[in-house]
């Protein structure tokens, strides 16, 4: 006979679990679903959005700008490029870097002299000129020694105790004819012939800035000094400009080693001793 003890008796095997599987309740399992589908929403709002900001940028770049740009003032936009030409293609080139520099003409018509400067004097000229110096006998002889010059070898100029040999006074007559047009007022003149007397006073008070004497252009009248006044500025951009017409030039030595802008001296073929 079993007994009764071992009959009740049951393998801890056969038994269920003490801790079941708990299933979610109804509730639990409504709120997981709204999540998700919250989130698969959201996923989807950006996809749509980031699609149709893109669809956005290309319509706007392939049909408003394109149809923006032909309305005026930009309908004939195309003929103002350099390098197209309406109804023909332009080359690739042109069309990626557009056609080279375009350069304004600068023509420029080319200076003149007009009736009253003249080039150096002639002998056609000589009666001309001499009307601005009507006591000036163009006709002069030599030899002329240099600081040793006679009264009929000189002319006197505007400038009183100023003389210069007959050509060169007749030269710096009429420049100073094309002065007073441009400043209304004749050229101021400092220094002009020098006698050998006066050369060796220069050369005592002035040293090396004067040359040795009876070698002073001054000595053979065709060296004048003007003012110190009018040998700067815009007087002296003038007589840069100007005085070459008139066979006056500022020599070289007076640029660099002894610089004398007012010293300016009448060129000649001939030469006296």
């Amino acid at each position: 006979m079993v007994s009764m003890r071992g009959a009740l008796h049951t393998p801890r095997s056969a038994h269920p679990s003490r801790h079941p599987a708990r299933h979610p309740s109804r509730k639990e399992r409504r709120i997981e679903q709204t999540q998700e589908i919250q989130i698969r929403t959201t996923h989807l709002r950006r996809k749509i959005a980031t699609r149709t900001g893109v669809l956005v940028g290309f319509v706007a770049a392939m049909v408003v700008y394109p149809v923006m740009g032909t309305i005026a003032p930009y309908a004939n936009a195309a003929e103002q490029l350099p390098g197209v030409v309406v109804g023909e293609s332009p080359t690739t080139a042109t069309a990626i870097l557009g056609a080279g520099p375009q350069f304004e003409a600068s023509d420029l018509p080319l200076p003149t002299v007009d009736d009253q400067s003249g080039a150096v004097l002639t002998s056609a000229d000589v009666p001309v000129a001499s009307n601005l110096l009507p006591d000036c006998d163009p006709e002069f002889s030599g030899p002329m020694s240099n600081g040793q010059l006679s009264s009929d070898q000189l002319c006197n100029l505007w400038v009183s105790g100023e003389q210069m040999r007959p050509d060169a006074a007749l030269a710096l007559a009429a420049l100073n004819e094309r002065f007073k047009t441009e400043f209304g007022t004749d050229i101021c003149i400092a220094d002009t012939y020098r006698s050998i007397s006066d050369q060796y006073s220069t050369k005592a008070t002035r040293g090396y800035l004067a040359a040795t004497p009876g070698t002073s252009m001054h000595g053979l009248g065709l060296a004048v000094d003007f003012c110190r006044s009018h040998a700067s500025g815009v007087y002296l951009s003038w007589f840069k400009r100007n005085a070459a017409t008139y066979g006056f030039w500022n020599p070289d030595w007076a640029k660099t080693s002894k610089y004398e802008p007012w010293h300016w001296e009448y060129q000649t073929f001939t030469a006296y001793e």
